[in-house]
């Protein structure tokens, strides 16, 4: 199963056909899509599947119990050629039967899952360890409205619809709201690891998974080393099975180019794409790499001036011109996540001793310093965000708190993996049913993270133990140059000094220059938009800013993707919002 939604009603009172019938119709945008459903007297359930997996997503008992499940929960009772999906998905239905979550502790996949029991009338949400897979939920006394995609509940009418103005800040200032806050005031993002149990009298949340209690093993660092190293190898080969060819991104970093090293040495065919502009290391890189490892290799250069397109919409379009061997087409593997989570590109040493000496406030401080956090307080109305930059360090503050490792480094650490890693995939989420692609995600394997976790912090800063991990891929992996981050471990192999690097200022000044026409094009829209959000933004100080960007003067690019960002939800919300601190 790709995409799932439901709604109960809390009561036992019956729901009218025609809501159903709406929800059922608005869970895909594919018209070719067929969805499948489930009517009990005051429950429905729809779902449609892409395929991508190969064995359905849902099991109906004969009690009339149903359980549906996206991704994979890969539980490691399995071995890599026995696991089995549907499988699977039976023992956590029945385990669910006996009320025995703890089975979900050795799911080690990106998966979440739903389980309703139409006798007690009760229904059970449940996300990965990580949270990767999103899971939307509102609710109020009488109805319980879920779905794997916000735009579900944003089409269905009896989710109220008000913009959480506290979610839709984070979101300018650090892409994405913080821990289980949504752009919509009363819808929740499942957090990593909970299992929210709904009945008529009571909603109750606990976790069966917490990061922190992961104690930092004394084993010395070859050991730690080949500890990584094997649970990464498993994870690939756990995910990839008995298949004989899949694709891959391929970029001109590491993170990619270690997945397609360890599905090469399965003896996988690898059909690998690049999407880098020519000119650049991440394009030339990636391409040296490929004929270097022997993969199937295409090189399909992105836009000017699209620093961050959508890359799930560029693999779907370059696998439709691609004569594909795969058994499994629309499975897709990628290297998201491991420079965050292993070479902890936005952590320092200053941080993590901030932290271990109890000085929260500074870390949070040059947190937001380095990551050049800008929110566009002018662009505000007066009073409705006195102190915005103080609304997003109390929401570092809380999500910081909520963590509570022995190393309080450690805490910084986790904040980011639960935060910013796991939503950083949320559009490609939010998009399956159009680009129709499911994908594989090795270093958010539960197993994988555990080792990593429960190595040292501090022998990952600038992606040092990183780079000698490296020595345990084929020879292949460290025989080409690839692009490092700035003030990280830089690569040891001669780099062509007439290659564009991502992180240069001249290659981010001409990427600026490609941008400026879309982003002045973007404000004149949102200026002329019947549906500006006056309450909120200024118009005067929107048209100045967006002016003093077209001359040159200023750079006012950040406040005009601002304003486009609020101008989206203020929008489907009709201008209303709310604050909430909660």
């Amino acid at each position: 199963m790709s995409l799932f939604a439901g709604i109960i009603n809390r009561d036992g009172r019956p729901l009218p056909d025609s809501v159903c019938s709406s929800l059922g119709q608005s869970i895909s945008r594919n018209p070719v899509d067929k969805v499948i459903s489930f009517r009990y007297a005051n429950a429905y359930f729809a779902k449609i599947d892409i395929g991508a997996f190969g064995e359905p997503g849902f099991v109906e008992d004969e009690h009339g119990a149903l359980s549906l499940l996206t991704g994979e929960p890969l539980l490691s009772v399995n071995s890599a050629q026995d696991s089995n999906r549907l499988d699977e998905l039976r023992t956590l239905h029945d385990q669910a039967l006996l009320n025995n979550w703890d089975a979900f502790k050795g799911a080690d996949g990106t998966f979440c899952f739903v389980h309703y029991q139409p006798q007690t009338g009760s229904l059970t949400l449940v996300g990965d360890k990580v949270g990767v897979r999103p899971l939307h939920f509102w609710m109020d006394d009488e109805l319980v409205v879920f779905a794997s995609t916000l735009h579900v509940l944003e089409e269905c009418p009896l989710v109220p619809k008000k913009m959480n103005l506290r979610a839709v800040t984070e979101m300018v200032a650090l892409d994405a709201p913080l821990g289980d806050r949504t752009p919509y005031a009363r819808v929740r993002l499942l957090k990593a690891g909970e299992i929210v149990e709904i009945t008529k009298e009571v909603v109750s949340t606990r976790s069966y998974w917490q990061w922190d209690q992961i104690e930092t093993s004394s084993d010395p660092e070859p050991v730690r080393l080949q500890t990584i190293h094997d649970r990464f190898q498993t994870a690939v080969q756990r995910r990839i099975r008995n298949d004989k060819a899949t694709a891959a991104y391929l970029s001109g970093g590491l993170d990619s180019r270690l997945c397609v090293a360890a599905l090469i040495r399965d003896d996988v065919n690898v059909h690998s794409f690049n999407f880098a502009r020519p000119g650049t290391q991440d394009y030339l890189f990636g391409n040296d790499f490929a004929e270097k490892i022997g993969s199937i290799h295409q090189s399909l250069p992105k836009q000017s001036g699209d620093s961050v397109p959508d890359y799930s919409s560029l693999m779907a379009n370059a696998l439709k011109n691609s004569n594909s061997d795969q058994e499994h087409p629309r499975l897709v593997w990628s290297g998201e996540g491991g420079s965050v989570l292993l070479g902890l590109v936005h952590l320092n040493e200053s941080i993590i001793e901030s932290m271990r000496a109890g000085n929260m406030d500074r870390a949070i401080e040059e947190f937001l310093e380095r990551e050049q956090t800008q929110i566009p307080a002018k662009l505000f109305r007066p009073q409705v965000l006195l102190n915005s930059g103080d609304l997003i360090k109390q929401g570092l503050r809380e999500e910081l708190e909520a963590s509570h490792a022995k190393d309080a480094g450690r805490n910084f650490y986790l904040f980011l993996m639960l935060n910013d890693q796991r939503r950083k995939l949320a559009l490609h989420f939010e998009n399956l049913d159009l680009h129709r692609l499911e994908f594989q995600l090795p270093f958010f394997d539960g197993a994988f993270l555990e080792a990593v976790i429960a190595t040292p912090l501090d022998w990952y800063l600038r992606h040092t133990l990183y780079v000698k991990w490296l020595s345990l891929f084929p020879p292949a992996v460290t025989e080409v140059p690839w692009q490092g981050y700035p003030g990280h471990e830089p690569c040891p192999l001669p780099i062509p000094a007439s290659l564009a690097y991502q992180w240069d200022e001249n290659h981010q000044a001409n990427e600026s220059v490609a941008r400026k026409r879309r982003v002045l094009r973007n404000a004149s829209e949102v200026l002329h938009s019947a549906h500006f959000p006056n309450k909120i933004l200024s118009k005067r100080n929107l048209r100045l800013a967006a002016w003093l960007h077209s001359t040159g003067w200023r750079d006012y690019q950040y406040a005009i993707e601002a304003a486009e960002t609020y101008h989206k939800y203020a929008k489907n919300c009709g201008g209303n919002f709310s604050l909430s601190l909660s």
